[in-house]
């Protein structure tokens, strides 16, 4: 379908993922429609193209996280058909194949959110996901996380990391100043193993 003259449709609550030449874009809401195609924009000669996939896609189509490590992009949580949703999910750009790693479930991992953040790191020797806050129901998510915080109004100071090679979820030990319950805030990468967040939503209304 590559062609100068393929746009995809108007959407919003999608996020987009470069690797290499490419930008991959994935899901998002448009007309009251969840989508759950890929589109793929080529960077230097400026077209779009929907490819088909094989495998599971995530549940969650909208307001989602997703970061791209090597040639492998995670996708973690969101919202979709059923609600909110905590399933993992990699999608990788050679074979256009997904593959879950972590099931939707309110009994284990993070709770079933969406708008958090979430970033690679890399240390000892190992690469991880790190997801931080975010909005769902809180009520329906057992166990919760020892020392996080869930507000009446959905939002968390959730902290996990997902260990890559051992398929696992881990809950660290928190110092230092957690930030409040918050969503829809910006994570950025500074280093390998450090990155800067910045202002969300909050139950006391924006924050910087």
């Amino acid at each position: 379908m590559a062609s100068k003259n393929y746009q995809p449709v108007e959407r919003h609550s999608h996020s987009t993922v470069k690797v290499g030449d490419y930008l991959y874009m994935w899901g998002g809401l448009g007309s009251r429609v969840h989508y759950d195609v890929m589109e793929v924009y080529h960077l230097p000669t400026g077209t779009w193209d929907q490819k088909p996939t094989t495998g599971t896609p995530p549940p969650g189509t909208r307001a989602y996280s997703s970061v791209a490590i090597g040639k492998d992009i995670y996708y973690f949580g969101g919202r979709g058909v059923g609600g909110y949703h905590n399933s993992l999910h990699c999608f990788n750009v050679d074979s256009f194949k997904w593959r879950e790693l972590s099931p939707s479930s309110s009994d284990h991992g993070p709770m079933m959110k969406a708008c958090c953040g979430m970033i690679s790191v890399h240390f000892d020797g190992e690469d991880y996901l790190v997801m931080i806050g975010g909005k769902g129901y809180s009520s329906i998510n057992t166990p919760k996380q020892p020392d996080a915080q869930y507000s009446v109004y959905g939002r968390c100071n959730e902290i996990h990391y997902y260990r890559i090679s051992s398929d696992q979820w881990i809950s660290p030990v928190v110092t230092g100043d957690r930030p409040p319950p918050v969503y829809d805030f910006t994570l950025t990468p500074v280093t390998n193993n450090t990155a800067v967040m910045f202002g969300g939503d909050t139950n006391n209304g924006m924050i910087n």
